[in-house]
């Protein structure tokens, strides 16, 4: 039983690896291709290529597509907004090709290690990719924005500063990008290239939010949206922002600490379970068999699983405070 577990939880780590190497290597040579694109913008600031040109329209058309199919149902329209927010450059095939992978993975190791009836362990391994799947979107997506948010107040402020020297819109968003790095760096110098073949700034920056999709990014496509509509103080618009963005930043962090005490206990009282059944399965491993062996036991170890996941799900909840 122990040499069992052991070979599951191996082929499983494996269908984890495999999966996010998957995504990491199919969106590769795209982002290559991308980056050159960016670098020779980056070095001829005077005039953009009719390469540059093209690409940047096929990107523009792109974002404007994924915004329309995002409102549709299924399957399709939901991974297309998982990959769009996780940075990434997938086509729904692609995705469901790796979940696909996973659950193959998955199902060979179920079948090998557990005396499990074929329609259970074929609905296992298609929740596990489906899970997989999407726990690697979550992680993507997660340090995507938390990289964004941490830099968009210092990139406001530099936006700022260049329009009020004088800089036109385009030559300001190329300074914000020369001063920044990572996914902020990225964003900013997309939104350069968009304004620089005729695309209005607030259309721009109201793509990025969609590619970002969180609160922050949000508030600039409106604010710059209204500016727009109404007129004003760019500058001026642009600065309240930093500062609003900052205070928001600052409340975040204070309401984390505040809770540290409440997500530790809830993560400890989510992981006793699980330890205390891994260490009577490595002392005793007869004791839980008829949970496995036994339809009743399993069903009824189905049905204890199901509530702790509700249970831990209410924690997270109850412990996560929205700023």
């Amino acid at each position: 039983m122990i040499a069992s577990a052991a070979l599951f939880l191996l082929i499983f780590t494996g269908c984890l690896t495999v999966g996010t190497v998957g995504l990491m290597l199919t969106d590769r040579s795209r982002r290559i291709r991308r980056a050159r694109l960016v670098r020779y913008s980056a070095d001829h600031p005077g005039a953009t290529s009719e390469l540059v040109r093209k690409r940047v329209s096929q990107t523009t058309n792109t974002v404007a597509q994924a915004a329309l199919k995002q409102r549709q149902a299924g399957v399709q329209g939901l991974l297309q907004r998982r990959v769009r927010e996780a940075g990434l450059t997938l086509s729904p095939l692609s995705s469901l090709l790796v979940m696909g992978l996973i659950a193959a993975l998955t199902c060979v190791g179920l079948a090998m290690t557990t005396p499990l009836s074929k329609p259970l362990v074929g609905l296992i391994s298609l929740g596990s990719g489906w899970i997989v799947l999407n726990a690697v979107f979550d992680v993507l997506r997660a340090r995507r924005i938390r990289r964004f948010t941490e830099a968009l107040p210092d990139c406001l402020d530099v936006f700022a500063r260049g329009l009020r020297a004088g800089q036109p819109l385009s030559e300001a968003l190329g300074l914000v990008a020369n001063h920044t790095s990572g996914i902020a760096q990225e964003e900013f110098l997309r939104c350069r290239d968009e304004h620089r073949v005729g695309r209005p700034l607030d259309e721009t920056l109201a793509s990025m939010a969609d590619r970002i999709a969180t609160a922050e990014a949000r508030f600039i496509a409106v604010a710059t949206n209204l500016q727009a509509e109404t007129g004003g103080n760019l500058v001026e618009t642009l600065e309240n922002l930093a500062v609003l963005l900052r205070d928001r930043r600052k409340l975040r962090k204070k309401a984390a600490a505040l809770s540290a005490e409440t997500r530790v206990s809830a993560v400890i009282l989510s992981s006793l379970p699980f330890g205390i059944g891994l260490i009577i399965f490595v002392l005793n491993p007869g004791y839980l068999a008829p949970l496995i062996q036994d339809s009743r036991g399993l069903l009824l170890a189905t049905v204890g699983v199901l509530s702790l996941c509700l249970g831990i799900f209410s924690m997270y909840k109850l412990s996560r405070i929205d700023v």
